[in-house]
């Protein structure tokens, strides 16, 4: 048997409609563990959000968060640990925007970290915090964050990402599907971050080989790793630019769709 990496987005992909893994979806994940297979959740999800999802399908092996900025083995110290972290001053410096564009909330996060510039609820993926013990600002923001995320309005969208690029076009600015209309939101990591980027280093350090990655995604954020892979396969929801780049198209997530596919293909 060819050892395969199975590359998987979580939401609108490994997650249903209401967020959550299916009986289906976790019984053919585990089989293909269990079959030799490396998984790995590929997210643009922080890891204090993901993390419940790894332990209920017990995986053993790496987790890519952050859409490629953070690799890492969640509960130990992996010595192939990746952190690409915006240094503390850049960070600092993007709550400089606020003064040129209405922006709801800032938080700065990285592995562990949650800072926000001021109290907030009801920010999409976030838990609440109403009144923060440490808030991001020169005082409370110690650690080099991993991602630097801007809570706006649909219409602030495209003058506030051309303005990250002009004033620091060492970073990229970033959306995706799940963060548009009233939960738009703008997430700033190192440029050089990626999902592609981050398979390709999980890849080289279990000796798989780009041909043999298996990577599921719906949305824009995946497009890089669903060209990059082996094979890409698109779900059925995904976007058009999604089902157009990949090399295959499984039911939609509402469907079990990626069970479906490695049951069908793999297992």
């Amino acid at each position: 048997m060819q050892r395969k990496m199975i590359a998987l987005d979580l939401d609108g992909t490994t997650l249903n409609t209401e967020g959550t893994l299916t009986a289906a979806t976790v019984a053919t994940l585990k089989q293909a563990e269990a079959a030799g297979h490396l998984v790995v959740i590929a997210t643009g999800r922080p890891d204090s959000i993901s993390e419940q999802f790894y332990d209920q399908l017990g995986l053993q092996g790496p987790m890519i968060n952050f859409n490629g900025a953070l690799i890492h083995i969640p509960h130990q110290a992996w010595a192939h640990e990746l952190e690409s972290t915006i240094p503390v001053a850049d960070a600092l410096n993007l709550l400089t925007l606020r003064q040129d564009y209405d922006i709801k909330v800032m938080v700065a996060e990285g592995k562990q970290l949650l800072r926000a510039d001021h109290g907030y609820t009801d920010i999409p993926f976030l838990p609440d915090m109403p009144q923060p013990a440490s808030l991001f600002d020169a005082a409370g923001l110690t650690q080099a964050p991993v991602s630097v995320t801007m809570f706006i309005d649909e219409a602030t969208l495209a003058p506030l990402t051309a303005a990250v690029k002009q004033r620091h076009p060492e970073l990229i600015a970033k959306t995706w599907g799940a963060w548009s209309g009233k939960n738009t939101a703008l997430e700033i990591t190192t440029a050089h971050a990626s999902k592609s980027r981050g398979l390709a280093y999980v890849a080289a350090a279990y000796g798989i080989a780009q041909d043999d990655i298996i990577a599921f995604g719906d949305d824009m954020n995946d497009l890089d790793m669903i060209e990059y892979a082996g094979v890409g396969v698109a779900m059925g929801n995904a976007r058009p630019a999604i089902l157009a780049a990949a090399n295959a198209v499984t039911a939609p997530n509402s469907e079990n769709g990626v069970a479906q596919y490695l049951t069908k293909y793999l297992l």
